[in-house]
């Protein structure tokens, strides 16, 4: 549904019918339901805006970009017990955050990361799927952090999937997917200076060392982009 109407959208929101608001200058003062996607221009509905709404309406994760190997989308609460096989190596851990103790724990935190990140945003941190068996081998993805410029990229790969390339070829497609679809040019990342792999990967993704900073006590490199 396409609709310019506050009471029709609520109408829509009401009964999970996917709908897209359109802005003109007879509706810019009326109030329409949170969450809704609104667009000025009709020429911007193409069929790939017409799926996210769809998907975003019926609880299904954005497909957020494709490589040769690779799919990168939103996560899902069927991902989190895969999570838990992922961080159960201490190697990965090892310098992130833990996921909860009790799983059911994540999977609240999971539903309102959705719901709130992606559906305020657009975007945050996403899944790695190997094409070819669509296993979940690790999460990347780009983050809003209060008080610093541009978007935080974050990464995480599974111990076995490492030294292959993966984390490599998810990075260049997302910080491309920020440059294109979220219209930022800059990128930055926080990674612990004992963790040699994540450094080199952003030394590989154009980022350059400016400065330190310390997190609970331990000293992180912060990288940007130029």
């Amino acid at each position: 549904m396409i609709t310019d109407s506050p009471v029709e959208a609520q109408r829509c929101r009401d009964s999970h019918i996917p709908y897209i608001v359109w802005l003109h200058d007879g509706n810019r003062g009326d109030s329409f339901p949170s969450g809704s996607f609104c667009v000025e221009n009709k020429e911007d509905i193409d069929e790939r805006y017409i799926d996210r709404v769809y998907r975003r309406t019926n609880g299904i994760p954005w497909d957020i970009v494709e490589t040769e190997r690779l799919i990168v989308r939103e996560i899902t609460v069927k991902d989190v017990p895969r999570l838990y096989e992922l961080y159960a190596d201490k190697t990965v851990t090892r310098y992130m955050e833990p996921l909860f103790e009790d799983i059911s724990q994540e999977i609240e935190y999971t539903n309102e990361y959705i719901k709130n990140i992606y559906g305020f945003y657009g975007y945050g941190m996403w899944v790695i799927v190997l094409k070819d068996t669509g296993e979940v081998i690790g999460r990347i993805g780009l983050e809003n952090k209060e008080g610093l410029d541009g978007l935080e990229l974050g990464f995480m790969l599974g111990s076995r999937y490492q030294n292959m390339g993966y984390a490599y070829e998810a990075g260049c497609a997302v910080l491309e997917y920020g440059r294109s679809e979220l219209n930022c040019q800059s990128f930055y990342a926080i990674v612990h200076r004992e963790n040699e792999a994540s450094k080199n990967l952003c030394e590989r993704l154009g980022f350059k060392a400016e400065g330190s900073v310390l997190q609970k006590g331990e000293e992180y490199i912060k990288y940007c982009t130029k």
